[in-house]
């Protein structure tokens, strides 16, 4: 009877690749991909170098044409101030460096310095402009507006003023919404419209949080100095 001998297969360890040969594989197939695409290779590589060319190109200029702002900002504040000469450099320095924010600054000066001189119309449209230009500064855009409804309140406009702060109030943006529904408020209550101001009040001391506490306790103040007076009546729960 013949007998079989049955063999064992033994598996032979995996030999792990070494980081070397990975390397030059990774070397030759890149080798590879040249060869057969070697525009579309050129091709990447300049529109890399273009991209990074424009880039570097873009900073410095933006560095450049802020240092330029600031540096003519700088020499209006030399000037007389309120000065014809002043406004007309001012200006200069809004038109020509809007996007910067020695523009901005230059844009608020010459609101106030318009304010100042009772021109409203002039002010006004600086501050708008300037808010208009400040979208992605939400503490200067607030600001701006803030200094639109003081001019539309100076001009004898309430009713605007009042929007323009309840605009500013809602406004995703501000952090201290409440604090521009308190101007609101107190503009109304400048003009006699007691009720509506203190349904304001009201309203900042009912959703005040901590953050609030300004606004909530110069609200509370002026409620009761409106019930004090009779102005309005106290409400009761």
């Amino acid at each position: 009877m013949r007998r079989w001998t049955i063999g064992t297969y033994k598996r032979l360890p995996r030999v792990k690749q070494k980081a070397h040969d990975e390397f030059v594989d990774w070397t030759l197939h890149t080798l590879i991909w040249i060869k057969k695409r070697w525009k579309s290779a050129l091709e990447i590589v300049g529109l890399a170098v273009l991209v990074f060319v424009v880039v570097v190109g873009a900073t410095h200029y933006w560095d450049w044409r802020s240092n330029t702002a600031a540096e003519a900002y700088y020499k209006t504040s030399l000037l007389k101030e309120d000065s014809d000469l002043r406004v007309k450099a001012l200006e200069g320095v809004a038109d020509d460096y809007l996007g910067t924010l020695a523009g901005k600054r230059a844009l608020m000066d010459l609101g106030n310095i318009y304010l100042k001189k009772e021109n409203y119309d002039l002010a006004a449209k600086k501050f708008q402009l300037l808010a208009g230009k400040s979208r992605n500064h939400p503490m200067l855009f607030v600001a701006a507006m803030y200094k639109l409804a003081e001019t539309q309140a100076a001009s004898g406009d309430a009713a605007a003023a009042v929007e323009t702060y309840l605009k500013v109030a809602a406004d995703p943006n501000n952090l201290i919404s409440m604090n521009s529904r308190f101007k609101a408020a107190k503009t109304l209550e400048g003009v006699g419209e007691y009720e509506k101001a203190a349904g304001i009040y009201r309203q900042i001391i009912d959703e005040a949080t901590e953050k609030d506490f300004f606004a909530k306790d110069k609200s509370e103040e002026r409620l009761l100095w409106l019930m004090v007076r009779g102005h309005v009546q106290q409400q009761h729960s």
